[in-house]
């Protein structure tokens, strides 16, 4: 299994070709609460005592002109909503099912969920440390973990700031399938 914030285009092109038996999984936000979560990681991360070095102006502006490479699309939304449905479809996508035992599978599904939840992700002395950091060492670790929620730009984007990504998502998604309602 590989994790990776590739986009598909960069990935080797044994795992992209139609012969190859490796399966691909992308998670993907809503992506206004895309934009959010990146104007508080670069906030974090180049943290001012004078307040946010980058306003959210300024992050809207950066996404919709194609400056931050954001990629394809799961829906994050019903994995917040739904988790334990959605490790038991991804298992069984990649052909690796639970149930095989007495309760279904059951202590395994939270098992999973419990060794990928947000809050003991934080919580790993790994993450905590900033050790190891010699060749990003601009970037703490705890950086990587705020709240995890779903719908939090609304409380940071004006609607005109919304209405733009929605015209930008609609026109990005036409001929994929896929619509604003999917997020």
């Amino acid at each position: 299994m590989l994790h990776t914030h590739l986009p598909y285009s960069c990935l080797p092109e044994a795992v992209r070709s139609s012969g190859s038996s490796c399966k691909l999984v992308h998670v993907a936000r809503n992506p206004k609460d895309t934009v959010v979560s990146m104007w508080h990681f670069y906030n974090k991360i180049f943290e001012s005592e004078t307040g946010p070095d980058v306003t959210m102006e300024r992050a809207v502006e950066g996404f919709c002109g194609g400056v931050i490479p954001y990629g394809p699309f799961y829906k994050h939304e019903e994995l917040c909503r739904e988790p334990k449905e959605q490790v038991r479809r991804l298992a069984s996508f990649l052909r690796k099912p639970f149930g095989l035992d007495e309760d279904n599978g059951d202590a395994e599904v939270e098992k999973v969920l419990w060794r990928s939840s947000l809050n003991r992700l934080k919580e790993l002395e790994v993450n905590k440390s900033d050790e190891g950091l010699e060749l990003a060492p601009i970037i703490p670790k705890s950086s990587f973990f705020r709240k995890g929620t779903v719908g939090g730009w609304k409380n940071y984007l004006t609607p005109q700031m919304a209405h733009r990504i929605d015209l930008l998502t609609e026109q990005k998604l036409q001929g994929t399938g896929l619509s604003l309602d999917d997020f």
